[in-house]
């Protein structure tokens, strides 16, 4: 009778990875079955909002862009004529060809109002008083990604330690995959997924295959998503990144703007938000700009201008410009400033595109697809964890229940 191979040992190290993959799995499990799952939706919110919200855009046109004082008094007769009540026009966007420009105006109890115009005729294309419901549904997927559906105070730091829990489970997920020794057997297992095996089979299979493929981009999600949970992980990320220990702005509006210390208006400055965008458009070129109005007697006119305008969802090279509000004298913030993306190093230009890199965005619409695909397969590793794990725990336990009667 042929002896009996004797089952090779685990290592004490093999048996805490192990351990840890399927405790802190089952741990993290419904937090990061719905992080993932609210990403692959969110990751496409520009192309949802841009088909679904047609005021939006408009006809391109080789036309100028009328003036910004114009726009605002096309939108605030409109705003008029509708019978629609507001304190203040809070800021005017004009963005890149085919975009609509819009006007956005505040009252003192919260509400808004936002007119949508074509920036060539100054056609008014969509009257704004409250969100749209695909944006209300888009907000409401971005609530579960980021805080579970629960106060923020509560679940970021939910959220975070899931991520954190799922970061070492995607770690020990790949040390577990790696065979003890290679052979056909092990690879055929390792880098297949065997279509037409029993339901158990193929339920292992997507888990260790699936997992695998999408380990490397599932681990970059996961970390540039701690990032917005803790201010300790987001400084040793950076430290890590840079060797320096002080974050400088992420983005423009991080910043405190500077104060307007005149205390007259300059009798030529007619129009002054014309003033700021020709000299902008000069200066720049014809940018995304986000221009924020005064809201009191010592703000400045706030100019946000992204030069990524033909690429939808990039924010890390935008920057911005402050302009006395009596003079139009340009003003610089008294503290921390914002450092132009060109003038960074390799590393921190990593740290700024944070977001983009998240989203998936940073390559445009293919790696968006690819961050949607990694995020429903990271979705579904929670799931056919839990069967592999229930599989082997309950369904043992039921055939001996079934041999015994």
């Amino acid at each position: 009778m042929a002896k009996q191979k004797k089952k090779r040992k685990k290592s004490i190290f093999r048996k805490i990875v192990e351990w840890l993959h399927l405790w802190l799995g089952l741990a993290s499990g419904i937090v990061v079955f719905v992080v993932c799952l609210t990403a692959a939706v969110w990751v496409f919110r520009p192309e949802i909002e841009r088909f679904t919200l047609t005021h939006f855009r408009t006809q391109e046109s080789e036309q100028h862009y009328l003036q910004p004082s114009l726009l605002r008094k096309l939108a605030d007769a409109h705003l008029s004529a509708a019978e629609v009540t507001m304190k203040s026009t809070s800021r005017i966007f004009l963005g890149k060809k085919g975009w609509s420009a819009s006007v956005n105006y505040q009252d003192a109890d919260g509400g808004y109002a936002t007119v949508y115009l074509n920036p060539y005729s100054g056609e008014v294309l969509y009257l704004e008083t409250e969100l749209p419901a695909i944006t209300r549904f888009m907000l409401f997927l971005r609530a579960g990604h980021r805080f579970f559906w629960l106060p923020p105070e509560v679940g970021s730091p939910l959220v975070g330690v899931s991520c954190i829990l799922f970061l070492i489970t995607l770690i020990t997920g790949l040390i577990w995959w790696y065979p003890n020794k290679w052979t056909n057997s092990t690879r055929q297992k390792s880098f297949k997924v065997k279509w037409n095996a029993n339901w158990k089979r193929l339920n292992i299979d997507l888990h260790n295959v699936l997992g695998f493929y999408s380990v490397i981009v599932a681990i970059i999600l996961t970390i540039t998503g701690i990032y917005y949970s803790f201010s300790w992980f987001k400084e040793g990320y950076h430290r890590l990144l840079t060797g320096k220990t002080e974050i400088g702005s992420t983005y423009p509006y991080e910043i405190t703007p500077p104060i307007s210390k005149s205390t007259s208006f300059d009798p030529a400055l007619n129009h002054p938000e014309d003033i700021i965008w020709q000299e902008i458009a000069e200066s720049a070129g014809i940018y995304e700009i986000d221009l924020i109005l005064p809201a009191d007697t010592t703000s400045p006119y706030t100019v946000y201008i992204n030069p990524d305008v033909t690429k939808e969802g990039y924010y890390y090279r935008m920057y911005a410009r402050y302009f006395d509000q009596y003079t139009l004298t340009e003003i610089l913030p008294a503290g921390k400033r914002h450092t132009p993306f060109e003038q960074l190093s390799s590393p921190e230009k990593i740290f700024r595109a944070n977001y983009e890199i998240h989203v998936g965005s940073i390559g445009g619409l293919p790696t968006r697809i690819l961050a949607s695909i990694v995020s429903l397969i990271g979705a579904s590793l929670p799931i056919t964890g839990f069967i592999i794990w229930y599989n082997r725990k309950w369904g043992k336990m039921k055939k001996k229940n079934t041999t015994k009667q």
